[in-house]
């Protein structure tokens, strides 16, 4: 009887001290091979104690990835991107602006003053040219009954027309000029009356050629 117990102690001692010998008591096994491709691992292994921690992959960065691309997108459709790409585009035929909407050549003038926007009291002249403007290149006069203390002038730019106001009737002494523009704009002065013609080419005068200022004697040039 006390030689099985003994055999029995003996075999449960060599086991024991074969366990320990192998280090396997409760450790947990890393691996650490960097040839593991995170990216083949399925859902079922994430979960094993055996997959090292970097290649586990949390849920939230895929959240902050579907983020970032949602961000992208959003940047991409914004009005600066569009004006960016406007800017670099290189089209051989840009469009052209569009054409001026054409007005009726007409002059209307007011006994009252100018107001904010409109002349003010009755209308005591009213002209009107046919078009186009190059058909009225001879200016002619017109007598204005009474006094005229606003007036609108409208034609196109390409009828190029203008109204010389005179301070006395037949066109005598000379006081402002008036341009007749595409829009209802109220002119203001004292008018007995004006001539008015059309085909006038417009010139834009070329820049001062003036000579640069000389500094007195004794004096420097400042710097900086």
């Amino acid at each position: 009887m006390r030689y099985r117990m003994r055999s029995s102690i003996l075999i449960i001692t060599a086991g024991a001290s074969w366990l320990q010998s192998l280090g396997a008591w409760g450790q947990r096994i890393r691996l650490d091979d960097p040839t593991i491709d995170p990216t083949s691992i399925n859902q079922n292994s994430a979960e094993s104690p055996f997959i090292p921690d970097e290649a586990l992959i949390s849920p939230g960065d895929e959240i902050l990835q579907q983020q970032q691309q949602q961000q992208q997108q959003v940047e991409e459709d914004t009005p600066e991107a569009t004006e960016n790409l406007a800017i670099n585009r290189t089209d051989t035929n840009p469009t052209a602006p569009p054409e001026e909407q054409a007005v009726p050549i007409s002059a209307l003038l007011f006994a009252g003053p100018p107001g904010p926007k409109a002349c003010r009291g009755p209308a005591i002249l009213s002209i009107s040219l046919t078009k186009p403007g190059a058909q009225h290149t001879t200016p002619k006069c017109y007598n204005v009954p009474g006094v005229a203390q606003c007036g609108n002038f409208v034609a196109n730019k390409d009828d190029g027309c203008e109204a010389r106001i005179f301070a006395e009737p037949d066109c005598r002494i000379f006081s402002n000029l008036a341009v007749f523009i595409p829009e209802t704009r109220p002119f203001g002065g004292y008018v007995r009356s004006i001539e008015v013609r059309c085909g006038v080419v417009s010139t834009t005068p070329p820049p001062l050629n003036l000579p640069g200022l000389k500094l007195p004697a004794g004096a420097m040039q400042a710097v900086g």
